[in-house]
This record gives C-alpha cells, structure tokens and sequence, in this order.
C-alpha cells in the first residue's frame, strides 16, 4: 500500500479537500439515474462489469458521477475514484 501512495495524486480522490465545491447532484433530482446506476453497483451480474456514463458537455455527468462515488462511500463499496 505505501508503495501505491507514492504515486497517487492525493487531490484526485473522491473526498480530498483540494477538491472544494465538488460537483454533486441537488438533492432529489436525477433520482432514476442514481438508482439506476445503485442497482448496477449492487448487481451480481458479472457480464456487465463496466458502466459507461455518457452524455453533452454540462449534461451533469460529473455530478452524478461524485455522487455515486459518494454512495459507494457511505455503503463502504467505494473501490477507486479519479476525479
């Protein structure tokens, strides 16, 4: 693991302080798109091991994006995040 650190960019992870006024969705809003995106994350299927999250530039999807990185946060299934 302390090799690892060595080269992560500490200010990339999902909670860094470097990272002020990340992009998260409000509250009650985009809420099947969350859910939907829960239900992957918490899916056995194996054949679907990659989500893909498309969409115009200012579509929102860094904002989804943090917010599900924050979920998986909160239910301790967060493995990775690059923001």
């Amino acid at each position: 693991f302390k090799l690892l650190q060595k080269v992560t960019v500490a200010g990339a992870s999902h909670d860094a302080g470097e990272r002020h006024d990340a992009p998260k969705c409000h509250p009650e809003t985009r809420k099947a798109v969350l859910y939907n995106i829960m239900s992957w994350v918490n899916s056995d299927n194996e054949a679907t091991r990659i989500m893909w999250l498309y969409g115009p530039a200012g579509a929102g999807k860094s904002a989804i994006a943090q917010t599900t990185a924050d979920e998986c946060y909160n239910e301790r299934k967060l493995v990775a995040s690059f923001f």
